[in-house]
């Protein structure tokens, strides 16, 4: 997958430069269910997961394997990573390649603007090569590696500046669930709580987007027991959380509405708790304002499967407008995320360069491929003139479900 974009003409004023490279704000990623979207993003943050967790590693410990298991073989198959991926406007090419119990291979290139590309490093299962000019950092580290550890991260541990500049950008190339907030409804309330960056600039959109509030407000209150869900939970698990929460403070949201009289008039704002009175939709706007907004003022990259989930169709076009409108994503911030609304699916929010399709081949392995390089059957390209939703939907890119009579 790349996010370079191409030589077409349209939505130009959207591509982000840096350098002499022209990346995109933003990608889509249809498909039908279990063609490999989501395996898609997670892949990234496994990546991402893997490298940031090999500091933690004992001699011994397992990585984090997942592999493909709908093929048969004998040994176990090896995974293999690789991220192209630009640092101010030099770029890097990183990779590794690993089984559970170790790594077998991991490299490092970079290219500085001008120049040609150069390896950093390059590790084999007989040893590793530093480059004694371009990476000083890693010389006298080799050995000093462990079989299942990165040596990007063992570099980096112990202060390499390339190595931690390497780092620091996949730590906040991050990933969440469109359909739980499990993980970052945190980040938002800490964000709007605490009127930490972003806050003034998510409280803008909800009203730009008219949710039905006026404001949010947050307060700390004691812990009580009933404010665990008393039908989720088994006895044992509801002892155990009294316990740990037992004399602490927790933040309770609510949304400020207008209340209005008979005559239809405004006669006084009230409070209201955001999870008990506020729709699904609702709830989700607001808990996704933390990843998004840090994401914007952060200029770094926001995966999110099942984007559209509980959204009416404006509401996600609008936060993708946020990351295309360069006015607003002043900092080349990027959204990559997969979805079933086809009311997306044209040439007036996306380019074909960033509309991507997901496909089970005949080995149930995921082809990926993107709208500006299909061609259909006669060898022609898609023009930028067509019914892309029209088109998707009756089966003209693939990538649609099969559904037997």
């Amino acid at each position: 997958m790349s996010m370079e974009a191409t030589a077409i003409k349209e939505l130009k004023e959207s591509v982000i430069t840096k350098g002499k490279y022209k990346l995109l704000p933003s990608a889509v990623i249809y498909g039908a269910n279990s063609s490999g979207k989501s395996n898609l993003l997670r892949a990234i943050a496994t990546m991402k997961q893997v490298l940031l967790d090999s500091v933690k590693l004992n001699p011994g410990d397992k990585l984090d394997f997942d592999p493909f298991l709908l093929i048969e073989s004998k040994d176990e198959q090896p995974i293999s990573f690789e991220m192209e991926f630009l640092i101010d406007t030099t770029k890097y090419r990183y990779g590794y390649t690993f089984v559970s119990t170790r790594i077998i291979s991991e490299w490092l290139y970079e290219k500085l603007p001008g120049e040609r590309e150069y390896n950093l490093f390059l590790r084999v299962e007989d040893g590793i090569e530093v480059s004694e000019t371009r990476f000083k950092e890693g010389k006298g580290r080799e050995e000093d590696t462990l079989d299942n550890r990165l040596f990007l991260s063992l570099v980096a541990q112990l202060k390499g500046t390339k190595s931690g500049q390497i780092i620091e950008w996949f730590r906040y190339c991050n990933y969440v669930s469109g359909l739980k907030s499990d993980g970052y409804e945190g980040l938002s309330i800490r964000m709007l709580h605490e009127h930490l960056e972003g806050c003034d600039n998510a409280l803008s959109f909800f009203h730009q987007l008219e949710l039905g509030f006026e404001d949010i407000t947050i307060s700390e209150i004691d812990f009580r027991d009933e404010m665990l869900p008393s039908d989720i939970l088994s006895d044992k698990l509801k002892e155990q959380l009294k316990k740990k929460f037992s004399g602490e403070k927790m933040l309770s949201i609510k949304t400020v509405h207008q209340i209005y009289n008979e005559k239809g008039e405004v006669s006084k704002l009230q409070s209201f708790n955001k999870d008990e009175m506020e729709s699904e939709g609702t709830k989700k706007i607001i808990e996704m304002s933390g990843p998004i907004f840090s994401t914007l003022l952060g200029g770094t990259i926001l995966l999110v499967d099942e984007l559209d989930a509980k959204l009416h169709p404006l509401l996600t076009r609008q936060i993708i407008n946020l990351f295309n409108n360069p006015e607003v994503n002043k900092k080349g911030a990027q959204l990559i995320f997969a979805t079933h609304d086809t009311n997306l699916l044209n040439t007036k929010t996306f380019r074909r360069d960033q509309i991507w399709f997901t496909e089970k081949n005949k080995t149930a392995a995921t082809d990926l491929y993107s709208l500006v390089e299909f061609k259909d059957v006669n060898g022609t390209k898609i023009r930028n003139d067509r019914s892309l939703e029209k088109d998707y939907i009756n089966g003209r890119y693939g990538a649609i479900p099969y559904i037997k009579d």
